[in-house]
């Protein structure tokens, strides 16, 4: 079997790919290496720009492309975006391909129109601190409101073979969908695991907030709390904002720290949560994890992270309840780890994936 991932976000993609080699399939990955995140493609995506002199090689980019894509036994999107008019390609490229490659398949792992209104079945999301802080263009969240794009993802749902949902949000805000007859059942987000693990932390402390989308991550509160936080514990720990970082530079900078302080607004785990509980370190994350009510996401409960709160109070006292129980650390580390391994495994994941696609491309042949 011959898999084509495209996109990526977070390493989820490439994640996934070293999962799926494990298991004897033939993987390739295809994206813009997640822009300043550098992360691996084996076939490098490239920008070209919409101006109408650029038309013919846009053209012939995109038929190359399709010709390409469409060899594979599976090809697979991280979001309905990732291949959109947006990026310099023909706007109907992303559509052909999943109307016409073997098995198509469409990750929910990021923001779309469905979660652009999650407030109306979720407690928490990123989008009133997103349109905040983060949006600058006219239209606000382009997902809702920007014509084309909601062309593109409604084109891409009603035309591709099979939808799968990677976080609790993104289930619960999809799976009542004018296509929620292709969502299958959840799967989590694949980790690559090292079994070997040493647990150390730092006697001064580093408590580091991973910098990206400042709204949609709760940056502004979080970085009032760390100023506080910094006038209270300043002998004892230091506490950085830092991001924007190629993903090779920022992993070393998060192997140097003790506790990862992640996202404000959501409600399950994001990778670098994820990634973080592997590495050993103790995770403050999201909020509201006592509400998830579906069988396929309950394992989420038994995660020793802690939840970050919503106001600056809040998050004060929980990131001090935190470092004045250092002693915990360990313990802390070591079931954060086995969290991961237990349910996030790359390995286990693949095989998720794996007899997804030989059910359904069985199913479709």
């Amino acid at each position: 079997m011959k898999v084509l991932l495209v996109g990526e976000f977070s390493k989820l993609h490439n994640n996934l790919q070293h999962g799926l080699r494990g298991l004897g399939v033939d993987v390739t990955t295809a994206n813009f290496g997640d822009f300043f995140k550098k992360f691996h493609s084996d076939i490098k995506l490239y920008k070209i720009p919409k101006d109408k002199k650029y038309d013919f090689l846009r053209k012939e980019y995109s038929k190359y492309i399709y010709h390409k894509f469409v060899q594979y036994d599976v090809v697979q999107f991280i979001s309905e975006r990732q291949m959109c008019a947006d990026y310099g390609f023909e706007k109907h490229l992303p559509v052909a391909l999943v109307k016409d490659a073997k098995l198509s398949v469409l990750l929910l792992a990021g923001c779309n129109y469905y979660y652009s209104i999650s407030n109306q079945c979720l407690p928490i999301t990123s989008c009133p601190d997103c349109l905040k802080y983060d949006k600058r263009d006219r239209y606000g969240c382009e997902h809702r409101y920007k014509p084309e794009i909601r062309k593109l993802a409604y084109a891409m749902q009603k035309n591709v073979d099979v939808i799968v949902p990677m976080a609790y949000e993104f289930y619960l805000c999809n799976k009542n969908s004018e296509f929620k007859e292709k969502i299958v059942k959840p799967i989590d987000f694949p980790i690559i695991v090292n079994e070997e693990k040493e647990y150390n932390f730092n006697e001064k402390l580093v408590v580091y907030h991973p910098l990206n989308r400042e709204g949609a991550k709760g940056t502004v509160l979080i970085k009032k709390a760390f100023r506080i936080l910094q006038q209270k514990y300043g002998e004892h720990v230091e506490f950085v904002i830092k991001g924007n970082m190629p993903f090779d530079e920022y992993n070393e900078f998060v192997k140097r720290t003790d506790v990862i302080v992640d996202e404000k607004n959501g409600i399950t785990f994001g990778m670098a949560s994820l990634m973080a509980m592997e590495m050993g370190k103790i995770v403050i994350t999201n909020n509201y994890r006592n509400t998830i009510d579906c069988v396929e996401y309950q394992h989420v409960k038994e995660s020793p992270a802690f939840e970050l709160g919503t106001t600056v109070e809040e998050i004060v006292n929980n990131i001090s309840d935190v470092i004045e129980n250092k002693q915990r650390f360990t313990t802390l580390a070591k079931k954060g780890h086995g969290f991961v391994a237990r349910y996030h495994d790359d390995k286990i994941i693949a095989e998720k994936f794996l007899d997804l696609y030989e059910r359904k491309l069985y199913k479709k042949i």
